[in-house]
């Protein structure tokens, strides 16, 4: 994460403002008080670091948020995401505790989880993958305890409504936390009627495909650290065709 220094440093060359500019200001600010760094590196972001900032700062700050939801953060609840800064984005120690202090700046923030999700839809309003896959991530999260607090599921339908998600990739998404293995649970996620035709099952396969191969997901220019995070995404809609397609024979 080569803007991780640079914000580090000091050198953010703007504001972001909203609710994810309060929180990085302040990881910011703390990051001086301790290092005594006086924040006068001349280093600028470009296009992509920016980018990659705004993904990091604005997952973990909905995380936070969103771990809040049923008045504590659980044990189960930061397991799920310790695996997805470990297992799904690698991050180096460094990104991880830059990680864990947006996470604790979040948490004190006073801004609403919707404010987070709106700021996060207006910088990647054009990238549904991405949409898609924070939804998916927290989701993850409310399922982590076998149970949906009332809460959380109300935080997924803001989020759901605020990214613009249709309610088919919404119960697709869903779909893939049913603990069931039955054969309505992959139609869902391929996002098809178990009454559809074979060739409109494999048309609906191959377009998720596209959507979700991880070389197609960085070469849209998203954050490398999300690559992980997509290949698994990418594996279960593969195991979900295999296995309609072996019940269908």
């Amino acid at each position: 994460m080569s803007w991780a220094g640079k914000i580090v440093g000091g050198g953010i060359g703007f504001m972001l403002g909203g609710p994810l500019g309060a929180v990085l200001g302040a990881v910011v600010g703390n990051t001086f008080d301790k290092s005594g760094d006086t924040g006068s590196s001349s280093s600028r972001l470009n296009r992509r670091e920016k980018t990659n900032m705004i993904f990091f700062t604005t997952t973990f700050s909905m995380l936070a948020k969103f771990a809040q939801a049923d008045g504590t953060v659980t044990k189960s609840e930061i397991s799920v995401i310790d695996r997805f800064v470990k297992e799904d984005l690698q991050l180096d120690e460094r990104s991880r505790k830059l990680a864990i202090e947006i996470f604790d700046q979040a948490k004190k923030n006073n801004d609403s989880f919707e404010d987070f999700a709106r700021q996060f839809y207006n910088y990647f309003r054009r990238e549904q993958t991405l949409l898609i896959s924070m939804l998916d991530l927290l989701t993850r999260v409310a399922a982590a305890d076998n149970s949906f607090h009332q809460k959380e599921r109300d935080y997924l339908r803001s989020a759901k409504e605020i990214f613009k998600i249709s309610d088919n990739k919404y119960e697709s998404i869903l779909a893939r936390y049913d603990k069931t293995d039955s054969l309505d649970k992959y139609y869902k996620i391929l996002e098809v009627s178990p009454d559809a035709e074979m060739s409109e099952i494999k048309e609906s396969y191959k377009q998720k495909v596209k959507d979700f191969h991880p070389d197609n997901v960085i070469g849209k220019g998203l954050p490398k650290e999300y690559k992980e995070f997509a290949q698994r995404k990418f594996k279960e809609i593969q195991k979900a065709y295999e296995v309609i397609k072996k019940g269908r024979r």
